[in-house]
């Protein structure tokens, strides 16, 4: 099973996503987690990494890879893939490969649609966390001992930047609700009640996916 976690920031994505892993004994796909891998794998800097991933591409950036795509489009070649699309396959394939082997817990990255929506044969959940602005604030600045001010400028340029990336790379926008399974406002409930909310949910869809699993393999092998 795969939980994908959408969320603006300072509402508690990874305060969940910690939860959901340990609720389940699931493999906890963060961004610490996918730089790890990312690195060792595919050879990518860990520099590079940290200013790509979640990120769309400047302006400057976009209009070259149009260019390159224009230039590489002749009768007879694939499409021409930038560094940042090769990211994001390999996103995709590590986030997939450890669905095979067991629960993982996806935070951000583009959710569903960097999935391709939903994979064949593997279950999925998505959530989205969000809160009010001010009440994103405080947290931020209490978490990380800064100043509000400078709370309010990371979640504005973060959120900003999430926002353009899924709509860059998957043309999807991030607080589209028919991209998720549970919204849940961390503000209002609290971040405790929306843990357990969100827990009590995978918990409990857990025996009918098991079921439609083992009903599906049950099939291909008559």
């Amino acid at each position: 099973m795969i939980v994908s976690i959408s969320r603006e920031l300072g509402a508690g994505g990874g305060t969940l996503g910690e939860a959901l892993a340990r609720a389940l004994n699931a493999a906890l796909l963060d961004e610490r987690w996918f730089i790890a891998e990312l690195s060792s794998r595919y050879q990518f800097s860990s520099d590079y990494l940290e200013q790509r991933l979640e990120h769309p591409p400047k302006f400057g950036e976009s209009l070259m890879a149009t260019l390159a795509r224009a230039t590489a489009m002749v009768p007879g070649t694939s499409t021409l893939q930038m560094p940042d699309e090769q990211i994001i396959d390999a996103v995709r394939t590590l986030v997939l490969e450890q669905a095979q082997k067991g629960h993982a817990i996806v935070i951000g990255h583009g959710g569903v649609s960097m999935l391709g929506w939903r994979p064949t044969n593997i279950p999925v959940l998505s959530i989205l966390l969000q809160a009010g602005k001010e009440w994103r604030i405080e947290q931020l600045a209490r978490r990380f001992g800064i100043a509000r001010d400078e709370a309010a400028h990371r979640i504005k340029s973060t959120d900003e930047a999430r926002a353009r990336y899924q709509q860059h790379y998957f043309n999807a926008h991030i607080y589209d609700c028919a991209l998720y399974d549970m919204v849940l406002n961390t503000e209002v409930l609290g971040l405790e009640n929306a843990v357990a909310l969100a827990t009590t949910a995978v918990l409990a869809l857990l025996p009918g996916y098991a079921a439609a699993t083992s009903a599906a393999s049950a099939v291909k092998s008559t």
